[in-house]
């Protein structure tokens, strides 16, 4: 199993509506993957960004059966 956390913003907009969800491992499934499963596609995507087990990653990183995948959208903001 993946254990997946979404921000609070792409929950609310994910297909599950949940903040943390499992997700069934499989060969080949990376965070892309996963984001599209949640109802992301195309320019949805682009603004995404990848935690895997603590550590920045590409989508397009391949998972292993264990990980712990957040995914969030980069934030910036100041004065």
């Amino acid at each position: 199993m993946i254990q997946v956390k979404l921000m609070p913003l792409l929950a609310k907009r994910a297909t599950s509506r949940k903040e943390q969800l499992a997700v069934e491992y499989r060969a080949g499934l990376t965070p892309a993957a996963i984001a599209e499963q949640e109802g992301f596609h195309g320019v949805d995507l682009e603004p995404l960004m990848a935690v895997v087990n603590g550590a920045q990653a590409e989508l397009d990183t391949p998972l292993a059966d264990g990980d712990a995948v957040e995914l969030m959208v980069g934030i910036a903001g100041g004065a």
